[in-house]
Order: structure tokens, then C-alpha cells, then sequence
């Protein structure tokens, strides 16, 4: 984890620094800017492999590159075996490796790592930025008159006082209806874009060459079922050699997210086996009889990892509101998703960024084996939910357009549930769970791997075919099937056969409560009159999105220091934002 940002076609220190100062959060060990005749990077470190006594921007004299690399690439010591390099100080050893790829092989040179990455690397005057391939690490990018400014975070661009802050409202009607930006290359700005996952961008005097190196196969029913039993031990094998490569690739000891269901038990049971040294495990909870409480205590007590039980409060959660619109950069809505399970992550990193400095969670799973109950036993009925969110904001024709396309008429349960699989392993993951997850342990300056996206496990789930992951009454099979060897081994089948809770479950009570409050707050008729009235329906929402643009339209991505959300409303500061 690090922050990386620049400019290229501008030598202005003064910029640079500033731009790097909005996201120092993300990387507390190091702050270093390099200007040339034509370009200011910056970059700030978060040293997980190594140490933090060379800068970062890394100079590689053999490519003649500058390179800002933010994230881990996991088989960096095969790779430069295979390049036959030289060994270099290890705390730079994967930058020169990215170096040496790009330079050997082009942009499409990418796809042979393995990791959670994005960089820029500049070769003279030509900028190439690139993702991985389902878009773990963030990368954005804006074209302002004849430079092209980036970043890991949004904030860091809107320090450059060419860059606009206008919304874009395609993006704003598509995170109405989906929750997030199904859009891969947009972002809430009609100013910025995100590098796609799986992309590399070549910029050369401001003029954007895209290279897709990687595109997930389309989900596929096969004609016969393959053996579960078979699939679920190879699947348990690959899973556990990936974690292993995951969980090894630094000596700093780990921290699991862990909810006790399927998805994160199973990885800290695979964890207990791998790490030597202590297993942290975390769980959040607003009440003592929570069912992810519970659970998540057995889960840790089976594997015997040191359990971490946090609680939260309403006050947690109003003090940390504003800081995590500031983080998420984006208005916070439905849709597919509730709007509380950003906090609740967000909550508990506060949390868990004072014991680790390296964890581990379980996104990525179900999007990969078929997690979300209704979304794949009833989609016919999700349908109906995605359109009905269609209809309350008029249905704009170009988001109509992509909706129809998600559920053609007439309506086919085979036909949705292959879409579905498509659409939540795209724009659903890098847009939203994704996004949520790398800004709030940046916030934190700690970094979490999110271990079922490993590429290997990656590749083989995508070779599966739906009738192993989905039927009409199960969920996940081939994972659980995968799992209930070592769940039996340690006592813990329960997890199993839980319903799925999810992060949101966590803070269902302080999230009643915050409901309640924002129903207090927000002024009679302030949702009736509000300029972005498509947007927001309830005071929850009206609350939401008010923060958002006053965090970025009113202030470029700062919050004042004091902020305090009740004053926001009662001293009618909200009443003047849309002046």
C-alpha cells in the first residue's frame, strides 16, 4: 500500500507536494517528490517488504524509467529469475521487476503478474499507467489542457487547480440504480477517470492509447455437471497454495477480517495453518447478541487466534460519517448494496490499523463462487428490484440501455443469472467492494489483501461453470464444499449452514439509529427542493449525498478540521451548499 500521484507535462515541485500531501494517509513511511524538465511525481510508502530508506519514486538506471508502483506483485522473485536480473535492494525489487516486464514485453507484459497493483511508470515524455486485473489498487487520471495529471486517490488530482470538479450525472444516475459506477473507466467527476481494470494506458504528448491485458471469461452452465467432490479438493489445494503465497510474501505478522461465515472462517482457518506467529482476528458488532459476533468468537477460539471484539456506538459511527465520505470519494446510495456495510468496514479498520500493518479479507468470494442468495437464486425477482431502482430516477436513456441489456425480454432465470455473474464481477467489485476496501485502510496507512482474488484461485473459479457455485436453493457450493473437510476437522460445520449476515449486519442498530437521526436533521422540504432531488429519496440519502458535495464540489476533497455533522444542519450551513 502507497500512495502515488504526479504530472507529466508540468515541472512544479510546489504542486506535486501538494497533491502527495492529500493522500500521505495512505502511505506513513516515506514522502518524496522527483521533478524532471517535464513531469513532478510523488510518491509516500507504506514499507511492507523491506525498508523505507529509498524513494519512492524509484529510479531503475538499467530501463531508463521512473517508476511509482502502489501495491504487491506476489511472484516478483520468479519473475526476475525468468528476466535473469541482477538482485537489487529488496525494498525496490518489484518495482524493477515491473520495469524490466514493461520494457521485455510491452504493456501486454502486465498479465504475467500476479498481485494487487497499479503504477506509473515514465519513460521520457511517455506516461503508461496500469491496473491490475480486476482492479484491487485504484488509479485515476485527468486531462487538463496539455498535461495529464494521477493519482491513487481523487483528492490528490483535485489539488491540481486545472482540475474540474463537476459531476458527472451518467455516473451519478448509474450509482442510483446499481448502488455504485458500473462503468469502468468512470468516476463521480466529469473531469476524472479511473484506468480500467486489467488495463494499461499509454500517454504520449496528452494522446491515450488503452491496452486491455486481461478480461474475465463470460460465466458459462456446462452441458454435465463436474464432480463437486473432485472440484471442491482441487479448489481446497489451490486456495491454500495461494494464501500461502499471500500470507508469506512479507514477515509482518496478520489480521483477518472475520465474520464467521463462510468466506472469511475459511480463509482463517487456511491462516492459522500458514502464519507463523500471532493470528489476529477482528469482528464489529453494535450489540452483544449479534450472530456475526458469535460466530466469529468460535471460529477464532477453533483456530486459536488472539480475538479482537469491537464494539460500536452511535457516536462511533457520527464521528467517523464524514471521514468516510471524505475516503470513499464517491455519493454513498442502495441500489445493490446497503449503504451501511462502507461504514461498518470502515469502522473496524480504525481498529485493526492499530495492530497490523498487513491484513486479510474475504472479498472477492462471492462474486467469484456465487454469494448473494437472492441476487442468484431469484433473479428473475432481482430483476424486478434493478428496474423498480430504474424507475425512480426517470430511467435516463443510457442507463435503461444498460439495464435492458442486464435483463433482455423476454426474461430467462438462465439468461439473468449468467449476466448477473458478468455484472457483479466487474463494476459490483473494483466500483464498489473494492473501492471501499482500499479507502479505508488507506485511511489508516495499513494494507489488506483481499486473498480469493489471488490470480490463481481467480482462474480457476472462472473455469467453473455456474451449476458448481449456484442452484435454485444453495449458494457458494463448490466453496463450502471446499471447506467442510478442515470446518469438520475444527468443529465449526455451523458456519456452513449460517445465513448470510454481511458487513451491514454489524451496525443494524446504530444504523436505525443514525436513520432516525437524519430524519431529525435534515429540514422540512430540504429533500422536496434539492437541486440533485433524482438522487436522493429519504433524509438518509438527502444526508449522504449533502456530505459528498460538500467534501468535494465546496471544498476539493478536504474537510474542515472540527467538522461536526449535527452543526452541519442545525447552523444552516447545508441550506448554502447549492448557491
Amino acid at each position: 500500500m502507497c500512495g502515488i500521484c504526479g504530472v507529466v507535462g508540468r515541472s512544479d515541485e510546489h504542486l506535486v507536494t501538494r497533491m502527495l500531501d492529500a493522500i500521505r494517509h495512505r502511505g506513513p513511511d516515506s514522502f518524496d517528490v522527483t521533478v524532471t524538465p517535464h513531469a513532478s511525481l510523488g510518491g509516500c510508502r507504506l514499507t511492507i517488504v523491506g525498508d523505507h530508506t529509498t524513494a519512492l519514486p524509484f529510479t531503475d538506471e538499467d530501463t531508463g524509467s521512473i517508476v511509482l508502483l502502489n501495491g504487491e506483485i506476489y511472484n516478483y522473485r520468479e519473475i526476475a529469475e525468468q528476466l535473469e536480473l541482477a538482485a537489487v535492494n529488496e525494498t525496490d525489487a518489484e518495482s524493477h521487476v515491473l520495469a524490466h516486464v514493461i520494457d521485455r514485453y510491452g504493456p501486454a507484459g502486465v498479465g504475467r503478474l500476479k498481485g494487487m497493483f497499479a503504477f506509473a511508470i515514465l519513460r521520457g515524455e511517455r506516461l503508461i499507467l496500469g491496473r491490475d486485473r480486476l482492479g484491487i489498487k485504484p488509479m485515476f487520471y485527468s486531462l487538463i489542457g496539455g498535461e495529464v495529471a494521477f493519482g491513487s486517490e481523487i483528492k490528490a488530482l483535485l489539488r491540481h487547480p486545472g482540475c474540474s470538479v463537476a459531476l458527472d450525472k451518467e455516473a451519478l444516475d448509474e450509482i442510483a440504480v446499481f448502488g455504485y459506477i458500473a462503468s469502468k473507466s468512470k468516476t463521480s467527476f466529469s473531469g476524472v477517470c479511473q484506468v480500467p481494470p486489467g488495463c494499461v494506458i499509454c500517454f504520449e504528448h496528452s494522446v491515450a492509447v488503452v491496452e486491455r491485458y486481461w478480461e474475465p471469461p463470460p460465466a458459462f452452465f456446462a452441458t454435465s455437471e463436474p464432480d463437486l467432490h473432485e472440484v471442491s479438493t482441487e479448489l481446497l489445494q489451490v486456495l491454500r497454495i495461494s494464501c500461502e503465497q499471500v500470507l508469506r510474501h512479507d514477515r509482518h505478522s496478520k489480521a483477518i477480517y472475520l465474520s464467521g461465515g463462510v468466506d472469511s472462517s475459511l480463509l482463517a482457518a487456511l491462516a492459522a495453518d500458514l502464519v507463523s506467529g500471532p493470528l489476529n482476528t477482528f469482528t464489529l458488532a453494535d450489540a452483544d447478541d449479534t450472530p456475526d459476533l458469535l460466530a466469529a468468537r468460535s471460529v477464532a477460539t477453533a483456530i486459536g487466534s488472539e480475538h479482537h471484539e469491537i464494539r460500536v456506538g452511535l457516536e462511533d459511527y457520527l464521528r467517523e460519517l464524514p471521514l468516510f465520505v471524505r475516503h470513499y470519494e464517491n455519493p454513498i446510495a442502495g441500489g445493490v448494496f446497503d449503504v451501511h456495510g462502507g461504514m461498518a468496514f470502515q469502522i473496524l479498520s480504525r481498529r485493526v490499523s492499530e495492530h497490523a500493518r498487513v491484513a486479510c479479507s474475504g472479498e472477492g468470494a462471492d462474486e467469484l463462487f456465487g454469494g448473494y442468495y437472492w441476487a442468484y437464486t431469484h433473479p428473475l425477482g432481482f430483476a424486478d428490484r434493478m428496474r423498480e431502482r430504474l424507475h425512480g430516477i426517470g430511467g435516463p436513456s443510457s442507463i435503461t440501455r444498460q439495464v435492458e441489456a442486464l435483463f433482455p425480454e423476454p426474461e430467462d432465470a438462465g439468461t439473468y443469472q449468467r449476466k448477473l455473474f458478468d455484472l457483479l464481477l466487474g463494476g459490483g467489485l473494483a466500483n464498489y467492494h473494492l473501492w471501499s476496501v482500499d479507502r479505508s485502510c488507506g485511511a489508516f496507512g495499513f494494507e489488506v489483501r483481499p486473498a480469493y482474488l489471488h490470480d490463481d484461485v481467480v482462474d480457476m473459479a472462472l473455469s467453473l461453470p455456474i451449476q458448481v457455485k449456484v442452484n435454485r436453493t444453495a449458494t457458494k457450493r463448490v466453496l463450502k464444499a471446499a471447506a467442510e473437510p478442515l470446518f469438520s476437522r475444527l468443529g465449526i460445520e455451523s458456519c456452513l449452514t449460517r445465513l448470510k449476515e454481511g458487513m451491514p449486519a454489524a451496525v443494524r442498530n446504530v444504523a436505525a439509529q443514525l436513520e432516525s437521526l437524519a430524519d431529525d436533521l435534515v429540514p422540512d422540504g430540504h429533500i422536496q427542493h434539492h437541486p440533485f432531488r433524482r438522487y436522493v429519496h429519504t433524509p438518509l440519502e438527502c444526508l449522504m449525498f449533502d456530505l459528498f458535495f460538500y467534501v468535494f464540489a465546496v471544498n476539493r476533497g478536504d474537510l474542515p478540521d472540527g467538522f461536526d455533522l449535527t452543526t452541519f444542519y442545525r447552523d444552516g450551513t447545508c441550506a448554502d451548499l447549492y448557491c
